[in-house]
């Protein structure tokens, strides 16, 4: 009888360690690139449904064989599967062929380093409109609306929405005393324009009350691996005009993410009933 108490306990032990079940997602989009060498492909797709927004980034493919035939340009639709520390494509179809109008220098992202919700954010070396340092650690013990934009975007669909949103949001924080611990803070992307000088005038225009919602900038080496954390790039054409995705997220004052909404497609009010979630204590 104890023998076969053991060996449950070591059966039930054992089958604790099982991984779950591997999700799959189905994936549009375009090749930019063909890596035999590591066996994967670069491939800028539409947003994966349920999973992650648009983006370009490299993707492992199950079997070498599905490289084949496959060529820069080339449309495809293919199966991802996603596993607790790895994914990869298990089909790949092409559908047609277009030229590649995003140079595919384009930043890649990988989504196994995307800060996760419930996770500590990264602390990032910023500076606001008026020149003082902002770090994001600086935001603790406040809940944080950040999302990522550049003052020159002509997109009314991008940069220029997610400006409208957070004024929606600030006259709600204005007015609603439970979210007065709630700050806003705007981060430029493109920091070669995007001075604090820059960011200044642009606050102005936003109508942006510096107490709660505020604009700010840093170098390269510190803004683009940030971004990346919310699975957002941004890469130049050539023009001022920069290709990029969107990325805002609701942190908690502890530092910790809530939630990121990877698209346009939120509201103020989804993002309020968030905060409201969320503790207003670190």
């Amino acid at each position: 009888m104890r023998l076969l108490v053991l060996l449950l306990i070591a059966i039930s032990a054992g089958c604790g360690r099982h991984e779950p079940p591997a999700k799959e997602y189905e994936l549009r989009g375009q090749i930019l690139a063909v890596k035999p060498d590591t066996q994967q492909l670069v491939v800028r797709h539409e947003d994966i449904k349920g999973f992650m927004p648009a983006m370009t980034m490299p993707y492992t493919v199950e079997d070498a064989a599905l490289l084949e035939g496959k060529a820069p340009g080339d449309l495809i639709t293919a199966t991802l599967v996603v596993g607790e520390t790895s994914a990869h494509l298990s089909a790949v179809t092409k559908t047609g062929h277009a030229p590649i109008e995003v140079p595919p220098t384009q930043p890649e992202v990988s989504v196994f380093d995307m800060v996760k919700e419930g996770a500590a954010v990264p602390d990032a070396k910023l500076v606001d409109e008026d020149g003082t340092p902002r770090p994001i650690s600086s935001y603790k013990g406040h809940r944080l609306v950040l999302t990522f934009i550049y003052t020159r975007c002509p997109d009314p669909e991008f940069c220029v929405l997610m400006n409208q949103q957070f004024s929606a949001l600030q006259k709600t924080i204005l007015s609603t005393p439970a979210l007065a611990d709630v700050r806003l803070l705007s981060i430029s992307f493109d920091p070669d324009y995007d001075t604090p000088t820059v960011l200044k005038e642009y606050a102005g225009i936003q109508r942006a009350n510096p107490q709660i919602w505020r604009f700010a900038t840093g170098t390269k080496d510190e803004i683009a691996p940030l971004a990346a954390k919310f699975g957002v790039t941004a890469t130049s054409n050539g023009t001022p005009v920069l290709i990029h995705n969107l990325g805002t997220a609701v942190i908690d004052a502890r530092g910790n993410l809530v939630k990121l909404h990877s698209t346009n497609q939120w509201k103020p009010a989804d993002v309020v009933a968030e905060l409201t979630a969320s503790t207003g204590t670190p």
